[in-house]
């Protein structure tokens, strides 16, 4: 939606944006109500301080950067049955809208096709890989990791993703603190395989890891009361320096 609103005159109106609708019908074959996902999106950056509602169905693009929104909306996942990947689905939408690049200065990541080895999010620009890791409440010192052996290989031929990792409370469906860590420092020591899932298991076989992530630098990326990106960029570039 950021890359359609930015291509767009700086007062625009819903029809303009209505017109790429056959692209988001591409884009996000899945979704039946995309109409509404596109009103829904534009809510969003006028949340996120982008745009202004100018009146009824007119819209002003407002040239800030984006400003960080900690509500997880829970309302796009209400199709599954299964909490676990309710919130799944809804705090990756949520990353999608709030998350930027740490490595350059875009400030919007895309989400990468569903079962891309290792990585969920990548940045148009400089093609810089993440993996997102939420848990509702405090994240311990070691975090789910994807599956065993994709992990252990990226791991050996440098193309680990760099890691995001978010704690958010679902009581009040709030993102709480987001902080990061290079993939790079992940070395095959901090990867524990966990038991394959049994024959009877939908997938048969598979093996997960975890990832010791203690002792590991990190940046905090943002924070409830803001955090200026440039300074998280700068910050972030130290934990690559000697």
């Amino acid at each position: 939606m950021r890359d359609v609103v930015v291509a767009l005159p700086r007062d625009f109106a819903l029809t303009d944006v209505l017109k790429q609708r056959g692209r988001f019908e591409r884009e996000f074959p899945n979704n039946r109500f995309v109409d509404a996902k596109i009103r829904q999106s534009l809510q969003v950056l006028r949340d996120q301080g982008s745009l202004r509602f100018v009146t009824p169905g007119r819209y002003q693009r407002l040239d800030v950067p984006p400003a960080f929104s900690p509500l997880i909306d829970m309302a796009v996942a209400s199709r599954f049955v299964s909490v676990a990947q309710a919130t799944r689905v809804a705090l990756e939408t949520w990353a999608s809208f709030n998350l930027y690049c740490l490595n350059c200065e875009r400030d919007e990541l895309d989400q990468l096709p569903d079962n891309t080895p290792v990585a969920d999010f990548e940045c148009a620009a400089c093609e810089s890989r993440y993996q997102l890791k939420g848990k509702n409440g405090r994240l311990g010192k070691k975090i789910p990791g994807a599956a065993y052996q994709p992990t252990i290989e990226a791991i050996r031929c440098g193309a680990m993703p760099d890691y995001v990792l978010v704690e958010f409370d679902t009581r009040f469906a709030t993102v709480v603190f987001v902080d990061a860590f290079p993939g790079l420092l992940i070395t095959e020591d901090r990867v524990e395989p966990r038991k394959p899932l049994s024959p009877t298991a939908r997938r048969a076989g598979w093996q997960g890891c975890n990832i010791v992530v203690d002792g590991l630098k990190s940046v905090r990326v943002v924070a409830p009361a803001g955090l200026d990106r440039s300074n998280v960029r700068d910050e972030w570039q130290s934990l690559h320096r000697p």
